[in-house]
């Protein structure tokens, strides 16, 4: 997975918006717990479904911690997951980087409109983490834009643009915010562990399957 992107350092794509990998950045707060958490298993997981080459699985904060390495517990956890905790070091939010993503996953409801309000483009790209799972439960699958894709990238970038015109059939609470584990309890780091691993394996499965059943049609 790689922790500061080509983007950060000044280096720009080459490759054209279709073919280049789909572009993901999980955000908290700190960019020490719950982000790249979220990141690692998610990134695990495409690996798990042999897609990993397709994706830019990334985190970032929006108060982040620069430079700090995952907090113990949730470095652990993730180690225990399948993720891989060790290069991580906490960074924040950048326009380049929050403006380059196909998708960014918040924790919160507070931190998507936190990013959007930032960075006003990113309206319809993006979702929390519960919020898209749900989405993704719903998925009608044949949607005009996907069916027309010509590529997996192409056929995710057409949901999240779908997503986000049908986002209001979702309905959030309180309880579908992922919360900050800091300083807390180990198990309330577990407990949170295991909310982000459950949804970000959903993720991942679910966005396979779409990728296969349109491009099969």
């Amino acid at each position: 997975m790689k922790i500061i992107a080509d983007r950060d350092r000044g280096i720009m794509p080459t490759t054209n918006h279709q073919s280049r990998p789909f572009t993901i950045v999980a955000v908290c707060t700190g960019n020490i717990c719950r982000s790249p958490l979220a990141a690692q298993l998610l990134q695990a997981r495409f690996d798990d479904t042999g897609l990993a080459a397709s994706f830019d699985v990334e985190s970032a904060g929006l108060s982040a911690v620069v430079g700090a390495p995952m907090d113990q517990i949730p470095a652990e956890i993730s180690e225990r997951l399948g993720g891989d905790p060790g290069a991580h070091a906490g960074r924040q939010l950048t326009s380049m980087t929050a403006e380059g993503a196909d998708l960014i996953l918040t924790m919160t409801r507070a931190q998507r409109d936190e990013v959007v309000r930032d960075f006003p483009r990113l309206l319809r790209r993006a979702f929390t983490v519960s919020e898209f799972v749900q989405l993704l439960a719903m998925d009608p699958r044949h949607s005009p834009d996907a069916v027309e894709a010509d590529s997996s990238t192409a056929v995710w970038r057409a949901k999240v643009k779908e997503f986000s015109r049908i986002r209001s059939r979702v309905v959030l609470t309180g309880r579908d915010d992922i919360a900050d584990p800091y300083r807390q309890s180990r198990e309330i780091h577990e407990t949170v562990g295991e909310q982000i691993s459950l949804a970000m394996s959903h993720i991942a499965h679910s966005m396979a399957g779409l990728a296969i059943t349109v491009l099969s049609e």
